[in-house]
């Protein structure tokens, strides 16, 4: 059975390559968080989010954000699994 391919809305756990700096090499890391946005060249994961889209719409405009988001770079990537 061939791996789900993700798609914006779902939970997954992505495996990276980050860069680091004075370090010895490059990092290995993990985030699981909804997809939000594919791009091209990247993955946008919301690891801290609204439950509630008017929640999120509520805030829009203000000069605070309650949200936190990576965009992992697809080429850095080693694995994404979609959860259940």
């Amino acid at each position: 059975m061939q791996p789900k391919r993700p798609k914006v809305g779902d939970v997954v756990i992505c495996v990276f390559w980050d860069h680091s700096q004075n370090m010895s090499d490059a990092v290995h890391f993990e985030v699981i968080g909804r997809i939000v946005d594919i791009s091209k060249r990247a993955y946008k994961l919301r690891c801290w989010g609204y439950v509630k889209e008017i929640d999120r719409l509520a805030e829009i405009g203000t000069s605070t954000c309650n949200e936190e988001w990576y965009h992992i770079v697809k080429s850095a990537v080693e694995s994404i699994k979609v959860l259940k």
